[in-house]
């Protein structure tokens, strides 16, 4: 027994509260503040960019699904749509022309008709906006003193617009004679030049013009002559006296041809069609509204300011303006909700232009993608998971699948053209490609590993006691998994399921692969158990894409956006059906 040793000989330890924290602990607190901090920055940073993204969609997606729209009462005029006279059969309507017929002849005469029943005076309140241009630019040249009578003349009826542009034009022209005669080194020319555009400036009425040339000309010599042509086009005078002269001559060439160019009444296949299933309407007037034109929704949302016309799109002018805002004045232009947007068609046109055999084709791929997948996704999960021997073959085919779901989406619309090739082979590519069919076939192919995946993982999450008890009772290994383990099981499938058809929702690469874009001609559908699955059709990502490719800014900026929110909309709603399904069938353990 050994002897114990001194206490006082052992090491003095540090007495500590229990309460105060070590530097070690103060480190780890340290560290892990910092992580929480970085955390919450990261989905700080995520959410606002994500709300910035979203309020860009939101904020011009849903005002454009309110269109312009001119409400005009519609005859169908039996004169126009049968020179002949007498009774309008069905098939005469179908040969009617649409330019003569309907745009020119149809809408312009309803449209015009329309304004005329509201009180508005259209040569009248185009003259006027021109006038009031016109005096703009000539005030902000000092040539009011001049301008005053011939323009309030010109708005009372007293004068025509030729008349006014003639007395505008001949002052311009005789200031552009002496600039040029300013610009040469004849000093006898440049004098000649600048008397006449006094005696033009004093007879028009423009007193403080003449005085400001008559200023310039006094004493003028050969060197001082550069100096006097900058001073003279410093004035402006020149190119307000011309600008003026040509807004005066534009009232002039607003006809009814300009007038209808206000609605969109171009290639009205669908007004023509609609007469000719219904022959009874000709005589008869109705009430409808027309879409106005794009270039006039885009002045009326505010983005076409229309100060000038150079500011102006292709056959649009300030008389167009004037008429929109009397139009809305008087109540004829009014926003509607645009319900056909769902419907119809698209076109390069804005006016017209929808998503409904997009939205239609992309709900038929969707249902072939369910079928498809969910068939051969489960089938193949439950075999390698409960039936397949574990080899090297069946490791193989698994890695393969994990691959699978990694490869980008093209590589799978490359697939679905092999198939094209192949079946061209077999003379029966032009009655698939571009269907719903065959789209949904490729997505499918895109889909199946991520729902193999998820299937096996919710099998997975089934507790093995389950699988040992019904086979403990006496249940075979399929009586095992279809009465016991897959309904256990089914929540995470279906969320699989429905995560996976979600992904496939937004893909475009693979259907242009396979022809499925909108050059195919496609109408609506059919319904799928009538032929609809093998039809033309199209998609929401291409129809998405090519609305944003529009030249027209409310297309570009407005419905493109419209569309992106259906697409949300409906992935929105799958993953609400997911986590639905999910809490409806899932059990705790």
């Amino acid at each position: 027994m050994t002897d114990l040793s001194n206490p006082s000989d052992l090491p003095k330890r540090r007495m500590q509260s229990l309460y105060a924290r070590s530097e070690q602990v103060q480190k780890r607190h340290q560290k892990g503040l910092a992580l929480r901090i970085l955390g919450i920055s990261a989905i700080t940073v995520v959410l606002f960019f994500l709300c910035v993204l979203l309020w860009s969609i939101v904020s011009r997606g849903i005002p454009a699904l309110w269109q312009y729209q001119a409400e005009i009462e519609l005859y169908y005029d039996p004169a126009i749509l049968n020179e002949n006279g007498g009774e309008v059969t069905p098939e005469e309507l179908a040969d009617v022309s649409l330019r003569s017929g309907f745009e020119r002849g149809i809408y312009a005469n309803s449209l015009k008709a329309t304004i005329e029943a509201a009180g508005i005076d259209v040569m009248a309140t185009v003259t006027a906006r021109y006038a009031d241009r016109a005096e703009e630019i000539l005030a902000q040249a000092g040539l009011m003193d001049g301008a005053g009578v011939p323009l309030s003349d010109l708005r009372n009826g007293a004068v025509a617009g030729g008349d006014v542009a003639r007395i505008f034009g001949q002052a311009g022209s005789a200031l552009r004679g002496a600039q040029s005669a300013l610009e040469g080194d004849d000093v006898a020319a440049a004098n000649t030049a600048l008397e006449a555009a006094v005696t033009a400036l004093s007879g028009a009425g423009f007193a403080s013009a003449a005085s400001q040339v008559q200023a310039i000309a006094d004493g003028i010599t050969v060197d001082a002559m550069p100096a006097a042509a900058a001073a003279l086009a410093q004035t402006g005078l020149q190119s307000a006296l011309l600008d003026a002269a040509g807004l005066m001559r534009q009232p002039a060439e607003f006809d009814d041809a300009a007038l209808a160019s206000m609605i969109y009444a171009a290639n009205r296949r669908d007004t023509r069609d609609y007469l000719v299933a219904n022959p009874n309407l000709v005589g008869e007037t109705e009430f409808t509204g027309v879409p106005v034109a794009i270039s006039l929704t885009r002045y009326l949302t505010g983005e076409l300011q229309g100060r000038g016309q150079a500011d102006m799109p292709p056959g649009f002018g300030l008389g167009h303006l004037a008429m929109a805002d009397a139009m809305v004045e008087a109540d004829i232009i009014n926003r509607h909700f645009h319900w056909k947007f769902f419907t119809n068609l698209y076109s390069q046109s804005g006016e017209i232009t929808g998503i409904g055999p997009a939205l239609m084709g992309s709900l038929y791929m969707m249902l072939v993608v369910l079928v498809f997948s969910l068939i051969f996704g489960v089938a193949a999960s439950i075999y390698l998971e409960e039936f397949a021997p574990k080899n090297k073959f069946t490791d193989f085919i698994e890695i393969n699948i994990a691959n699978l779901a990694a490869v980008p989406s093209i590589v799978f619309g490359i697939l679905g053209a092999a198939i094209l090739f192949a079946l061209t082979d077999l003379g029966i590519t032009t009655s698939i490609r571009g269907t719903a069919l065959l789209g949904g076939f490729v997505l499918s192919l895109m889909t199946l590993p991520t729902i193999v995946i998820a299937t096996r993982a919710a099998l997975k999450a089934v507790p093995p006691s389950i699988r040992e008890a019904a086979l403990g009772v006496g249940a075979s290994k399929v009586q095992a998994m279809f009465h016991h383990i897959l309904p256990l099981a089914a929540p995470g499938i279906l969320t699989g399921t429905i995560i996976g058809i979600a992904q496939a929702l937004g893909e475009t690469a693979p259907l242009l692969l396979i022809g499925l874009s909108v050059s195919t001609g496609a109408d609506l559908l059919s319904s799928p158990f009538s032929g609809g699955l093998l039809e033309q059709t199209q998609s929401m990502p291409t129809v998405v894409y090519l609305l944003a490719q529009n030249e027209d800014a409310p297309v570009r900026e407005g419905l493109a956006q419209s569309a992106i929110i259906v697409m949300l909309a409906l992935l929105f709603l799958l993953n609400f059906l997911a986590i639905i399904l999910r809490r409806k069938f899932e059990r705790r353990w």
